[in-house]
């Protein structure tokens, strides 16, 4: 997406039934969830944009237009990058998650994303809006963290089953102090009760 671009349903949205007539002969619908196929599938690097242009299908404008074509043309300029698979990175499972605090201008929810690799490739990724306000980036961060922490759980499982066990614990990287604070010491907890019980899944 374009740097700096926050696209919001209050501003962005048909303002008058001439814009409204003219936006409803627009594919975006279809657009998008074309968009959302490559995402999910083999395109980590589109999964934000992707998703902002998701929270606006009922009131898209040609902002948000403008936006989906913007993705299109990045795609058609890498498109002759490839994945190399192999390589001598150790088959571990390792995490990265980061937030994007207070990032939706309408609701003003955080962004959380993260993905995973096993070896040198990527095998999972996320990205979507917080379901709460988060009055902090340190919150924004322990909530992204839990749910990151939630797919470890699961990654773990499947590997399990796949007869692949990680012999050690997963390693998740994040770039917020705050956050790393709270996931390992519990004698914070006092002081952060504010925080939707849901989130301290980490500690467990």
């Amino acid at each position: 997406m374009e740097p700096g671009l926050h696209l919001s349903r209050r501003t962005h949205s048909p303002a008058n039934d001439t814009e409204r007539n003219l936006m409803s002969w627009t594919p975006y619908r279809s657009l998008v969830g074309s968009l959302m196929y490559l995402a999910i599938g083999i395109h980590p690097d589109i999964a934000h944009a992707v998703q902002q242009l998701c929270r606006h299908l009922d009131c898209y404008g040609p902002i948000h237009w403008e936006a989906a074509k913007c993705v299109v043309r990045y795609l058609k300029g890498t498109r002759a990058l490839r994945l190399m698979l192999g390589g001598e990175h150790p088959t571990r499972l390792l995490g990265f998650m980061d937030s994007d605090f207070a990032n939706c201008p309408d609701t003003r929810c955080s962004l959380s994303g993260y993905c995973f690799t096993l070896g040198s490739g990527m095998i999972t990724w996320s990205a979507g809006q917080q379901k709460t306000v988060s009055l902090s980036t340190c919150k924004a961060e322990y909530i992204a963290t839990s749910d990151a922490s939630k797919e470890i759980a699961w990654l773990h499982t499947l590997l399990h089953e796949l007869k692949f066990m990680q012999t050690s614990a997963t390693p998740l990287l994040c770039d917020n102090t705050g956050g790393i604070t709270l996931s390992e010491d519990a004698s914070y907890h006092s002081k952060v009760k504010h925080i939707d019980i849901t989130v301290h899944f980490i500690q467990e």
